[in-house]
């Protein structure tokens, strides 16, 4: 299954911003242009609702115990029909409701 991923913003450098008659740059108008469209991209992503990643127990027993993958990730079980978040080094829990 495809996920959508959030875009990252153009970097930031430093640069001319306006020329002498108080306009923008052709630096300036694409920096602004890519942020923008980049900022739409993540608008729509999250008017369109935010979708998990769907992941099967196995691979969220896998990422539970990877230090690359920060703790408050959150997944979809399809296995378990349940939302699973990583709590700790090795710590994954289930979020149920009573």
């Amino acid at each position: 299954m495809a996920t959508t991923q959030i875009p990252s913003l153009p970097p930031f450098f430093n640069m001319r911003y306006t020329d002498e008659k108080g306009e923008l740059t052709v630096n300036a108008q694409l920096y602004n242009d890519l942020t923008y469209q980049i900022l739409s991209q993540v608008v729509d992503y999250f008017n369109t609702g935010l979708q998990l990643p769907r992941k099967i127990t196995t691979e969220i027993n896998a990422y539970a115990n990877d230090i690359n993958i920060p703790l408050g990730t959150l997944w979809y079980n399809v296995t378990l029909n349940k939302l699973q978040f990583k709590s700790g080094a090795g710590t994954v829990q289930t979020v149920t409701s009573t």
